[in-house]
């Protein structure tokens, strides 16, 4: 060999050594070669960033060094059967330099030379990100109780993950999952069902979902939800199913409780309307009747001299008048919950509405009534039935003086209804408002706890608003009823 060529080939050889070992270096995975007496030839540089020791480091060095006591005690006897010629394959998890936790895949081959292990080649792949995904993947299968499985249709083998297992209530230790074993815990009236979807996806290539019944080996019976897909070959054919199952006995459960509280619901409901069409009619119509005379009565009694009877029949109309105004209390409360109020807009002198509202409230003779003409639009009804409710709670709640004003200014009117009594409780006013709320010291005893709720809802109804506010020096209550003015 001429010199030249001779210098050319080793110039050649030493730059392919030099890529082999950056190659060997920048492998993501660590490299080794150990002998018989499991001392260190060669390593990469990535022991470095799980051990702390550089290749040169290495070199020489019992292999019990660089792992540890703990770690070497672990994979000795894997050590062992390379050492005898068997390839080994296991998983280990270490914690590197940095004391971070990482999953490992480790191989071990043995270098066998002429029929003699000389030692054995050592390849240690992190498989970390692999590991956690598949962790959370069993914890979302698990949280969902939801099994995935996998059919390869020309062998019948069939595989099931972890949840799968406990699905169907078997060890994966002893049950072997195929599909004749898989079908004797489906539910023997379900079985040719489950059969012939499975055989249609086959045929077909199409995707199914399927409902039906397992038993476990404890005897307790689930329902589960299945669902395929099939995959097909380049030829067309459908070569294998993948799928899930989902236990879900609970949601059924919970899906038929659903369903037979709403028929219940239904039928109460239905109850509420017969009653409310009774309170309407057969019962609001002759209290009409019964209050047309004994409003008659009272009056011809003004002049009578049996002041007995005369107090009889005004406390009768009074509370035949609260009585009425209870019953329309009822309906506008069905009405609200109904979500079916619409007020009847028209244009009302506000003065007017109020004097009609006190004229159908025991007592209100007591109240003394201030302001001029104010024109508003909005739904009469309603707004008597505001201002009745304000004036009956003044009344029997608060202590007189109680006055009515009727106001506007800018593009709103108000009627302010204050008395002089002890006022709500500081800590009852954020819930006045709220439905069936009553004031724990016992002031509203004999209240239904929805009248200022209702009071409320009309006012909001037509475009106004209704508040409160304690008196100036602690005492006495107000409480402004504000709608736009015409």
């Amino acid at each position: 060999m001429e010199p030249k060529q001779a210098l050319g080939d080793g110039k050649a050889l030493a730059a392919e050594a030099r890529l082999l070992h950056a190659i060997f270096d920048r492998l993501p995975a660590m490299i080794a070669y150990w002998d018989r007496d499991l001392r260190n030839v060669i390593a990469n540089d990535t022991y470095v960033e799980w051990f702390g020791f550089t290749p040169a480091q290495m070199r020489g060095r019992h292999i019990r060094e660089i792992l540890g006591e703990a770690v070497f005690a672990k994979n000795y006897p894997y050590m062992k059967g390379a050492l005898a010629g068997e390839e080994q394959l296991f998983d280990r998890t270490l914690i590197d330099t940095n004391g971070r936790t990482r999953h490992t895949q480790a191989s071990y081959v043995p270098d066998v030379v002429e029929g003699e292990v000389r030692g054995f080649f050592v390849l240690v792949t992190d498989v970390t990100p692999r590991v956690e995904a598949q962790r959370a993947m069993n914890e979302a299968q698990s949280l969902a109780r939801l099994g995935s499985w996998s059919l390869d249709v020309a062998s019948g083998e069939i595989t099931w993950s972890r949840e799968l297992y406990r699905v169907f209530g078997v060890d994966p230790a002893t049950f072997v999952p195929t599909v004749d074993s898989q079908l004797a815990r489906v539910h023997p009236d379900d079985v040719a069902r489950v059969r012939a979807v499975r055989d249609r996806a086959v045929a077909d290539g199409e995707e199914y979902g399927a409902d039906y019944r397992i038993c476990r080996p404890d005897g307790s019976l689930r329902e589960v939800h299945s669902r395929g897909r099939p995959e097909r070959d380049a030829a067309g054919m459908v070569v294998r199913l993948n799928g899930t199952i989902q236990d879900v006995t609970e949601a059924n459960e919970a899906a038929r409780e659903v369903a037979r509280v709403n028929a219940e619901l239904r039928q109460v409901n239905q109850l509420n309307a017969d009653v409310l069409g009774m309170l309407g009619h057969d019962v609001r119509s002759p209290l009409g009747v019964v209050l047309g005379y004994l409003e008659e009565l009272d009056e011809g009694w003004q002049d009578s001299t049996d002041e007995l009877r005369r107090r009889q029949v005004a406390t009768v109309r009074s509370a035949a008048l609260r009585l009425r105004a209870l019953i329309d209390d009822i309906l506008a409360l069905a009405t609200l919950d109904a979500g079916k109020i619409v007020p009847r807009l028209d244009d009302h002198d506000l003065a007017d509405l109020v004097d009609q509202a006190l004229a159908e409230v025991p007592g209100a003779d007591q109240i003394a009534v201030r302001g001029g003409s104010v024109l508003v639009r909005c739904d009469a009804f309603h707004v008597r039935q505001v201002v009745a409710n304000l004036a009956s709670n003044a009344l029997r709640y608060g202590a007189p003086p109680v006055s009515i004003t009727v106001t506007a200014s800018g593009g709103t009117a108000s009627v302010e209804v204050t008395d002089d009594g002890p006022g709500v409780p500081a800590d009852f006013v954020p819930h006045l408002f709220e439905r069936f709320s009553r004031a724990s010291d016992g002031s509203a005893a004999g209240s239904t706890g929805f009248g200022l709720y209702i009071a409320s809802r009309l006012a909001q109804a037509n475009d106004g608003s209704l508040a409160y506010s304690p008196g100036r020096d602690g005492t006495g209550s107000t409480f402004v009823l504000t709608l736009p003015h015409g």
